[in-house]
């Protein structure tokens, strides 16, 4: 039963259970160590969010963090890093103004990085009736980001060489020079390699899918 937290506070909770749900899929399938810690914060965040004397502002600070530590991991600088965790674990969408007061970096900073993050697809901007501010929001549908960057991988790193391999791999065998034999050997085990990716690429995007519609029957 959904407790008097999770009513006052039902967009946030929203918002952390679908990544919850995520961590739960990649820790049972994918790598258990890896995502150990991230998982148990998860289960800790949890039972804060199910107990009535807990401030949900500490909470979701929590979440922030551990979503920020997840997108850092990944490469991203800290600014950019730190204006997706809090517009992941922000209900609504924010203006420039408000990212620049939240983060404590400068408006330009802000509004370059945003900018850039727009720019590759990776947050929304919009515009309020009667207002000139853009507000920017995020995709939070991390099963179909998932799928998504899955899709993205298998196209543009797997499906090119299993589309070129075959021919190179042809012209080795036919080469007479003393060294074909070793190269073949090589590409061979690349070419295996791609074969293995895809296979595991299109089980993982159908099982992923599979877990995305139980979870829209929920």
């Amino acid at each position: 039963m959904v407790d008097a937290v999770f009513k006052h506070y039902p967009k946030f909770f929203r918002v952390y259970q679908d990544l919850y749900f995520l961590v739960i899929f990649f820790k049972r399938y994918v790598n258990p160590k890896a995502i150990y810690v991230v998982f148990t914060q998860f289960s800790v965040i949890t039972v804060n969010c199910r107990n009535k004397g807990v401030n949900m502002e500490n909470i979701r600070k929590e979440f922030e963090s551990l979503v920020y530590q997840g997108i850092r991991s990944h490469g991203l600088d800290e600014l950019s890093s730190r204006l997706l965790a809090i517009l992941y674990s922000e209900p609504d969408a924010l203006t420039l103004e408000e990212l620049s007061e939240i983060t404590g970096y400068s408006f330009s900073a802000v509004s370059t990085a945003m900018k850039m993050l727009s720019g590759v697809g990776l947050v929304d901007k919009t515009k309020k009736a009667g207002s000139k501010k853009l507000y920017f929001s995020i995709q939070r549908d991390m099963l179909e980001m998932t799928i998504a960057a899955i899709k993205s991988k298998n196209e543009c790193m797997v499906l090119p060489a299993l589309r070129g391999l075959p021919a190179i791999i042809e012209k080795c065998k036919n080469s007479k020079d003393e060294e074909s034999e070793e190269t073949l050997k090589i590409i061979d085990q690349y070419y295996q390699q791609m074969l293995a990716l895809d296979l595991i690429f299109k089980n993982l995007i159908e099982f992923t899918e599979k877990v995305q519609k139980e979870m829209g029957k929920v």
